[in-house]
């Protein structure tokens, strides 16, 4: 092999970028080596099988969607903002999920979950195939990166962020590796990816940077702006694609209102900075999340160590892209799993070129791999990884919650034929809306970026955070119950202070309030043990 990498041109000829490190390893591809890794992969990353709050919000909407045979422009599930506005660059995830749901149930979205799971390593071992590194050492990263990938690959939207971003990492990876590759594919990628979640921007971001770098480099190399105007093009048509939404540029506007809600960062934990929310699960004593943290910034320092030993890789451009990553998961940590996929590529390629060097320093003759694991190796690996499947439950018709959900009250409100506004807990909002009939209405819910506005969602966190304004809340608006936790919640002892309420439900969970002037209120309260407490579960 000679000296250089081949690094991309649009169409025709290619450009020579010299390393100091040049690779003499032979290419190899886990699909080669033993496709029984990257399914074991695969399982682990998807191993994680837990409802999320806004999972019956996702899959009611796009149902909702899907019986008027429109989409719903303005809300209809809250009393607090009816008729708002409503910017749901989600659509087409909730869509889908809802038609998956209709066929096939609960194993249809664990399918899904599974589809997308596979799509994001799949597309990360592809990338990892053009840099020459060693299968050990592509396995070795590749299941490193599945464990905090599995933390956050849940039911929601986002799980179609992971596979379209390594989707498209997989792309710029091949060309920058190889000198050539179907960079017209990112136009129709953003063009979907932005009717599916507003990711698509972290998408534009990774393909902006690798441009940018791109032509710094060939600018200061004196190398022509041939490769640079053909990736400016590419660029500018991905953007342009992405405003092909039924909300065109109110698809941007959702997705930086998100960015810059002050609300974000205090009081959804997803925003958190990484050191933040590693603190958090390290008191909650969630020893899963800081497992998964603490890989993910071994990953990270992984990265740096073995760049700053071997910096002429030739791939300053995907070192940048992970860098911007990795900065913006220390911002927010619902951005780690991006961090994680745009790190396994440049991590194998410079690994490799660490190990190579160690090898030459110690006079050691070069490594041969073999053409193939043994087959009866790769078919003990698919058989534990197939069970392993099995026992976290695909093909489950019911989804454990990680956290409460009011399932008595809302039990209990149906069995009596109860309905009204409810000001539910956040968490719960869309958990209400999936339960409830038309006829009832939430406060908030987990669309708070997309239609709620600030006034309503001030008005809520001082209500939950127990302040002594907070009980204004239940005398500026219509509510006709409230239902929140209990013992040490601040929004608990806040009503319990307040006139005009009277407790018809209690379990573990949850406390039902209704005014003491309704007819719910004539009702003979009740309390539930803790061992009569419904389980949380999706549906």
């Amino acid at each position: 092999m000679s000296a250089s990498w081949r690094v991309g041109a649009p169409a025709g000829g290619s450009i020579n970028v010299e390393t100091a490190a040049p690779s003499r390893l032979k290419r190899v591809s886990l699909f080669h080596y033993s496709p029984a890794l990257i399914f074991i992969a695969i399982v682990v990353a998807d191993s994680t099988r837990l409802a999320d709050p806004d999972l019956w919000g996702h899959v009611r909407f796009g149902q909702d969607v899907l019986a008027q045979r429109r989409l719903i422009f303005y809300d209809q599930y809250s009393y607090s903002a009816p008729g708002h506005l409503w910017l749901n660059h989600e659509w087409l995830t909730e869509v889908l999920m809802a038609a998956i749901y209709n066929a096939f149930g609960t194993v249809g979205l664990n399918l899904m979950k599974f589809a997308c799971s596979a799509a994001t390593i799949i597309f990360l071992a592809l990338a990892m195939a053009e840099t020459e590194s060693p299968a050990r050492v592509q396995f070795a990263i590749l299941i490193a990166a599945s464990v905090p990938l599995a933390m956050h690959l849940q039911f929601r939207p986002q799980i179609l962020t992971f596979a379209l971003m390594s989707s498209l990492l997989a792309i710029l990876s091949r060309y920058n590796y190889r000198g050539r590759a179907p960079m017209w594919l990112a136009i129709p990628i953003l063009a979907v990816w932005a009717n599916l979640h507003g990711g698509f921007i972290m998408g534009l971001a990774a393909l902006g940077t690798f441009t940018a770098v791109v032509f710094a480099q060939d600018l200061v190399l004196g190398r022509g702006m041939r490769r640079a105007m053909w990736l400016l093009a590419i660029t500018a048509a991905s953007t342009i694609a992405t405003l092909a939404t039924p909300y065109g540029v109110g698809t941007w506007q959702a997705v930086i209102h998100a960015l810059q809600n002050p609300h974000t960062r205090t009081a959804i934990v997803d925003w958190l900075s990484l050191p933040d929310s590693l603190l958090l699960h390290w008191r909650q004593g969630r020893v899963a999340g800081v497992a998964g943290k603490i890989l993910a910034l071994a990953m990270f320092a992984a990265l740096g160590v073995t760049f700053i030993q071997t910096p002429r890789g030739g791939d300053i451009a995907l070192i940048s892209i992970a860098a911007l990553m990795i900065a913006a998961a220390f911002l927010a940590v619902r951005n780690l799993p991006l961090a994680v996929i745009a790190t396994v590529t440049p991590l194998a390629r410079h690994t490799a070129l660490v190990l190579e060097a160690r090898r030459e320093r110690l006079g050691l003759p070069m490594a041969h791999a073999k053409e193939r694991s043994p087959t009866i190796n790769q078919l003990m690996v698919a058989v534990a990884a197939f069970e392993l499947l099995i026992l976290t439950g695909l093909f489950s018709k019911k989804m454990a919650a990680s956290d409460p959900y009011p399932a008595g009250a809302i039990s209990y409100m149906k069995e009596h034929h109860l309905s009204g506004n409810i000001l539910a807990d956040f968490q719960w909002g869309e958990y209400v809306i999936w339960h409830m009939p038309p006829a009832s209405k939430v406060f908030i819910d987990g669309r708070y970026d997309t239609v709620y506005p600030s006034k309503v969602i001030d008005d809520y966190l001082a209500f939950t955070h127990g302040e002594v304004v907070g009980k204004e809340i239940l005398v500026n608006y219509p509510h006709d119950f409230v239902l929140v936790g209990q013992k040490n919640d601040p929004a608990y002892k806040l009503v319990i202070a307040q006139p005009g309420w009277k407790q018809i439900y209690r379990d573990d969970s949850c406390v039902l309030f209704a005014r003491d002037t309704s007819a719910a209120a004539k009702l003979a309260p009740i309390t539930v043990s803790v061992k009569d407490t419904p389980e949380n579960s999706f549906p």
